[in-house]
């Protein structure tokens, strides 16, 4: 089984990260952030716009518009970000058969573990906010960067 997101979240959470590194009420533009997010620049509109009517960015259009964080960083969840591009994280049938768990009585022999990892995995998705999938990203970047000099330097050595 392959659990994953599909690219429409994964480009909306990368978009959000890096929004959330951006001064507070800098206001962005769909095709900087498809440049800067490394996004084909046709999708980022239509994410930019789910976000917004869920609440998570605030758009203004014309000529001095763009978009920026509706709420504060720490406030906006994992969860808040998929669930606007994803709707409602549930499990979609019975792992046994395609009919709904629901439907069965009893319910299928998975059922309660499954639904305790979907349990799980929007618990941590609620309590992962966007400040700290930044500090992450920031993190990973600094050990990457040293990562890298580490290794110019050995190869300037072996000269």
């Amino acid at each position: 089984m392959h659990l994953s997101l599909t690219k429409r979240s994964e480009y909306g959470i990368r978009l959000m990260v890096h929004m959330a590194g951006l001064p507070k009420d800098e206001r962005v533009t769909a095709s900087s952030l498809a440049e800067a997010c490394d996004i084909p620049a046709g999708n980022v509109p239509t994410i930019m716009n789910t976000l917004s009517r869920s609440g998570l960015l605030l758009c203004i259009s014309g000529r001095n518009g763009g978009c920026t964080l509706a709420r504060d960083p720490e406030e906006i969840s994992m969860l808040d970000i998929i669930a606007s591009l994803e709707g409602r994280l549930e499990i979609s049938h019975c792992l046994l058969d395609s009919l709904r768990c629901e439907d069965h009585v009893p319910e299928c022999p998975l059922h309660a573990a499954w639904s305790e990892g979907r349990a799980a995995a929007v618990n941590v998705l609620k309590a992962t906010s966007l400040s700290d999938a930044l500090r992450r990203e920031k993190e990973i970047a600094k050990k990457s960067a040293r990562s890298d000099s580490a290794a110019a330097r050995r190869l300037a050595s072996s000269r």
